[in-house]
């Protein structure tokens, strides 16, 4: 008490301005400073909760995606290997038509006439045409043509004729009893993948 009785005004109010200073920094720390530090701290933990969610999610989605891409990849490889089997490449071809000359052979059947015709082209896959022609039994010529319906290959019958066998023709072709020769001609058309690309020809006006 002394001590603030020898205290000239001067220093007493210096010592109030300090002291009401104390205070109002005690005041914004407990009131302002410390709930707000309070908020910013429980921020940064749901922004770092976000971020490390966010980081998560990157890799999930980059898994996904890859899964995906793999899925699709071992799906088209599939569908490819499909076409290969389905679409011969140009030089099958000779394989194909001595595939042909078998399901004749098979069936008691002799290729008459092997005729190649001008190829068509396409965007894709170029059309290989052939004239064939067989002798024989109706029902021989039917199971052939079932017989080039079943190969691995896309091998379509086409533009089909069929006329009696001369009788005075004496051709050993097997029939069943009673059964009468049939000359069938008919075009078988198979599909080549294209190496190059296509180019229309032009047309003259």
């Amino acid at each position: 008490m002394a001590n603030l009785a020898n205290m000239t005004v001067r220093e007493k109010k210096l010592g109030g301005v300090g002291v009401a200073a104390v205070l109002v920094l005690a005041l914004y720390w407990y009131f302002l400073y410390k709930p707000k530090a309070q908020e910013l701290n429980a921020t940064q933990i749901h922004v770092d909760s976000l971020d490390r969610k966010n980081q998560q999610a990157k890799a999930d989605i980059a898994t996904g995606s890859l899964q995906k891409l793999r899925a699709q990849s071992a799906e088209y490889e599939q569908s490819l290997k499909v076409m290969r089997q389905l679409v011969p490449r140009s030089n099958e071809v000779p394989a194909l038509l001595e595939d042909i000359s078998t399901a004749a052979r098979r069936v008691g059947l002799d290729l008459a006439t092997v005729e190649p015709m001008p190829v068509l082209p396409g965007e894709q896959f170029d059309t290989y045409r052939y004239k064939l022609a067989v002798i024989g039994g109706y029902h021989p010529v039917g199971q052939f043509l079932s017989n080039v319906g079943s190969l691995n290959r896309i091998i379509a019958p086409v533009t089909m004729a069929i006329k009696l066998h001369p009788i005075a023709d004496k051709t050993k072709a097997r029939t069943r009893k009673g059964e009468s020769l049939i000359d069938t001609e008919f075009q078988v058309q198979t599909y080549v993948a294209r190496t190059t690309p296509y180019v229309p020809s032009t047309v003259k006006q």
